[in-house]
């Protein structure tokens, strides 16, 4: 099994690994700290043992449980679940008159998609993906399923402890390399086309499961314009596996990047310097709230007091060689700090570090109730707060997972060979992100119309007429709220329909002059 041209050789490709990894080290502490205080359960660059607690070192939960709605939260909005969150439309390069006839056959191929795509892993795999896009980059795997299983797609989620991005051209993040160990014997179940070394396939026959240390990395190769998957052995650097798509399988979107950073920062690094301090205040109220209730006391003692063995905790007993105020024999310490204070404090950073992850963007539920106005109001705004880094994810994710998708089930022969290039086909995003912003666009145009209305009611109807494109109005407003193409008529019905009304309008006329023209 050779390489394409244009990869080099197997050396090459460590080389570049290699540069890659050492990009990674210098995140590796941040991405570790956010890990260890907004997701512990998932943190997986310490190593650990299966079953081992995580989360000791919490005392506030405000971040972790931010970070599952913030995951949550952008998943709803931009790929729900068992829901179209897309359409496939005619790009700007197809004629205006063409323009019907392709959208009502990419109709078809919009539902071919999803009728796949909500038969597979996709909505649990996106979800771990989408909470480390949380700390700042996600990344998914979009393999082709197994015909056997009557699988057409099988995502899976890279950790971020296990990624590395090379740097990104044209702004995106072509060529990623993912370090991980895997049981010999399920290298070719994995991959069953891969090749094993001689000394490989000897230690196979003996013990089938002894883990190997491989680099599984997605190419980009500028000279064929292709993704070429490679599965290389780490220490012995010999090729196990490669394989070239027109589309990229291993897909990285980011939250917000810095120039010349290859990995993105997200809103829990933003916040990380308050999620640190909301922790050690709430530990700090835990424990003089422990001292408060329990108290802590001073005892006789004949004996030297040594202030490096005694022990200050809630019950705890200090002895003394005297307590003053007739010397009794226990006495209690008199209480000191400020709970007060710290509650203060801390309800201060919950909500910013609420306001950074959009949790609770209308409040709790026994707040007073909110309108429906009020409501879109406050979705709206969230969602532009965050509308850079979101419109990010149509170009990062949304396009490149579609692309992905589509040249599966091309080749599968499920639908015919397309390209989605925004040129010949294009993406119209509907889900409920995209829905609001549609909304707003219906909205203005409907608060436009009214007033243009008004105006013809004072200076005359043809105002209106020579203004506004009447007849476009209900296909405007059609495609802004996501009405379905089979209830509009496509522009022969509208002729048609246009000539039936005028000899409608003749043979009333006729009706009423007996037959005679209308002089």
């Amino acid at each position: 099994m050779e390489l394409a041209k244009g990869l080099g050789s197997v050396g090459d490709l460590t080389r570049r690994f290699k540069k890659a990894r050492e990009r990674w080290e210098l995140w590796r502490s941040i991405h570790q700290e956010a890990f260890d205080y907004a997701s512990p359960q998932r943190e997986t660059f310490h190593l650990r043992s299966p079953g081992q607690r995580k989360n000791r070192h919490i005392f506030d939960s405000t971040a972790v449980l931010g970070l599952e709605q913030f995951a949550s939260r952008i998943q709803s909005s931009i790929v729900p679940s068992w829901q179209q969150w897309m359409n496939l439309k005619a790009g700007s390069s197809v004629p205006k008159q063409d323009k019907e006839r392709v959208d009502s056959a990419l109709e078809e191929i919009t539902t071919t998609f999803f009728s796949n795509l909500n038969h597979s892993n996709f909505s649990t795999e996106i979800t771990p993906a989408l909470s480390d896009l949380g700390i700042g980059t996600g990344a998914i795997m979009v393999e082709e399923g197994e015909f056997k299983n009557g699988e057409t797609f099988t995502f899976s989620n890279i950790p971020l402890s296990e990624l590395y991005p090379e740097n990104p051209s044209q702004g995106k993040i072509k060529t990623v390399w993912r370090k991980q160990k895997i049981a010999a014997g399920a290298i070719k179940e994995q991959w069953p086309q891969a090749e094993l070394p001689t000394e490989l396939a000897e230690k196979l026959k003996t013990d089938p499961l002894f883990n190997v240390k491989i680099l599984n990395g997605m190419v980009f190769n500028t000279l064929d314009q292709k993704y070429h998957h490679v599965i290389i052995i780490e220490k012995a650097q010999k090729l196990l596996f490669t394989q070239a798509f027109d589309t990229q399988r291993i897909i990285v979107f980011r939250w917000h990047v810095t120039p010349n950073e290859v990995f993105g920062r997200g809103p829990v690094m933003q916040v990380l310097p308050d999620i640190r301090t909301v922790n050690k205040v709430k530990q700090f109220m835990l424990e003089n709230a422990a001292i408060q209730m329990a108290g802590v006391y001073t005892g006789l003692d004949d004996g030297i007091f040594n202030p490096h063995t005694v022990r200050i905790a809630p019950g705890s007993v200090i002895p003394v060689s005297s307590n003053n105020s007739g010397n009794p024999s226990l006495q209690a310490l008199p209480r000191s700090g400020d709970i007060g204070l710290g509650g203060f404090i801390m309800e201060d950073l919950q909500n910013t570090i609420k306001k950074a992850l959009f949790s609770d963007p209308l409040g709790e539920i026994n707040d007073p109730v909110r309108t429906a106005t009020e409501i879109q109001i406050r979705n709206q705004m969230m969602l532009k707060q965050a509308g850079a880094s979101i419109g990010r994810l149509k170009t990062e994710l949304i396009e490149p997972l579609v692309n992905a998708c589509i040249d599966i089930l091309s080749g599968r022969g499920l639908i015919p060979k397309i390209k989605v290039d925004g040129k010949e086909i294009t993406i119209k995003q509907t889900s409920p992100l995209a829905k609001a912003e549609d909304l707003e666009d219906f909205q203005n145009s409907q608060i436009w119309f009214s007033n243009v209305s008004q105006l013809g009611e004072l200076v005359g109807p043809e105002t209106i007429l020579g203004t506004v494109k009447v007849e476009n109005l209900p296909s405007y407003w059609a495609e802004k709220l996501g009405v379905p193409t089979e209830l509009s008529r496509d522009e022969e019905e509208k002729r048609a329909f246009a000539e039936q009304a005028v000899k409608m309008s003749q043979m009333q006329q006729e009706q009423v002059t007996g037959g005679q023209p209308i002089e």
